[in-house]
């Protein structure tokens, strides 16, 4: 049990993503990266994020009664791996536009 506390606990701070509205703006992100990880982290989540989406597109196809779920889930994780890619984009071009001004 105490595990579970430590657990949320966790990953109340690492702030990687968060869910937006569903019902928001045609244009808002459903998912939105707190550029606060280290690229290399960043980079390894996203790559395993993608991993799962291969597995899960594999599956799929495999069994046609669980497609639709499948694929949904597909699509959530696809956004997640996005927003891991913009989190580091942004940064860097944070620190490019820093390093330019005198």
């Amino acid at each position: 049990m105490d595990k579970d506390k430590d657990t949320s606990k966790e990953n109340s701070k690492l702030n990687v993503v968060s869910a937006a509205s569903r019902f928001g703006n045609g244009g808002t992100e459903l998912v939105q990266m707190n550029a606060q990880l280290t690229m290399r982290t960043a980079l390894m989540e996203a790559s395993s994020i993608m991993g799962c989406i291969t597995e899960l597109t594999r599956k799929a196809i495999d069994r046609p009664g669980d497609r639709k779920a499948m694929m949904q889930a597909t699509y959530y994780l696809a956004g997640m791996a996005k927003a891991l890619i913009d989190g580091q984009l942004q940064q860097l071009r944070q620190a490019r536009a820093g390093e330019q001004e005198p």
